[in-house]
């Protein structure tokens, strides 16, 4: 799964998505949580615009008094199986900007946990691919809620977790976000493990693990964590 992500290099999302920022209250974050409102990115009939949206995919209905939390992923493989996400693939597709994120990947002692963060190798800002739900919240308000789509892992996600989020090529966004592309199996086709020689993915320290921590102490390569990773893989 994707459960947080990184989104500091904030000056380059107007020019590299072809979005207006102005106005908008964009921050570098270092530790984007589940449940936390996130800029995305959408197709309308003017060209591409910025949206903010919760990260977290609102239910279709709420049929019981406790409702647990909204997905945040939802699988390539089966989101033309889940009714939830069906429609959402073929009519609300967008890109979420990104410059890195994190995965846990669980040593062998069974309560021990190693967190990593993978980014890009050039550093620059990409794109999961997303989905997204209309919604309202208690008031009436607008309060739309948004999933990253996952899928298998790469070579260098394959020894740290056993999924990975969807990264799109650059020369593929477009086509993601085209209203005219409505099959199913034309869309899927532009989900797949990014290719691993433009990756890197490096350990660092358990502060990322409590959401409420922020800052680029975060991101920074951990001193006890290559060895951790080799006993991890070696044992």
């Amino acid at each position: 799964m994707c459960g947080r992500f990184t989104l500091t290099n904030i000056g380059q999302i107007s020019l590299r998505f072809d979005v207006d920022t102005e106005g908008e209250q964009l921050t570098p974050r270092f530790n984007v949580a589940p449940s936390q409102q996130v800029p995305v990115i959408v197709g309308t009939a003017r060209g591409h615009a910025l949206r903010w949206m919760r990260w977290g995919y609102p239910p279709a209905r709420r049929v019981a008094e406790v409702v647990p939390p909204p997905p945040i992923n939802a699988r390539a493989e089966t989101l033309l199986d889940r009714p939830l996400f069906r429609q959402a693939l073929t009519l609300r597709r967008c890109l979420i900007p990104a410059d890195g994120f994190y995965e846990w990947q669980q040593l062998p002692s069974a309560h021990a946990r190693q967190p990593y963060y993978i980014r890009l190798r050039s550093g620059e800002v990409f794109a999961f691919a997303g989905i997204y739900a209309e919604s309202r919240d208690a008031e009436g308000r607008p309060a739309p809620g948004c999933a990253i789509i996952t899928t298998a892992p790469n070579s260098i996600m394959a020894p740290i977790h056993q999924r990975m989020p969807a990264i799109l090529e650059r020369t593929r966004e477009v086509d993601w976000l085209d209203p005219n592309l409505t099959a199913g199996p034309a869309i899927l086709g532009l989900l797949h493990p990014y290719p691993p020689a433009e990756m890197e993915a490096y350990p660092v320290s358990s502060l990322v693990s409590t959401a409420r921590n922020e800052g680029p102490e975060l991101i920074r390569p951990s001193q006890l964590g290559p060895m951790l990773v080799q006993a991890a893989m070696f044992t």
